[in-house]
């Protein structure tokens, strides 16, 4: 594979990853309102409770979209044999 094409497919694959990483907070952040009635937390005053359940939500949301993005990207852009 050339060098052209290797770079076209990690751009692919990175603005992927960042599109689906928007999307997945924006999920999160839609999902938190209509579960919990409130918006995510962003206040100091919040219970840390709170804080670390809505980080974990958040992080896992995002890790699911990214690799989803990246096998993605990867699959679409391989090789046939």
């Amino acid at each position: 594979m050339s060098d052209k094409a290797d770079s076209g497919n990690k751009i692919s694959a990175t603005l992927a990853a960042l599109v689906a990483g928007a999307v997945a907070q924006q999920v999160v952040g839609l999902t938190w309102r209509a579960v919990r009635g409130t918006n995510p937390t962003t206040d100091e005053d919040s219970p840390l409770s709170e804080v670390l359940i809505f980080a974990a939500f958040s992080a896992a949301a995002v890790a699911v979209a990214h690799t989803w993005a990246a096998q993605k990207a990867k699959s679409r852009t391989a090789p046939s044999i």
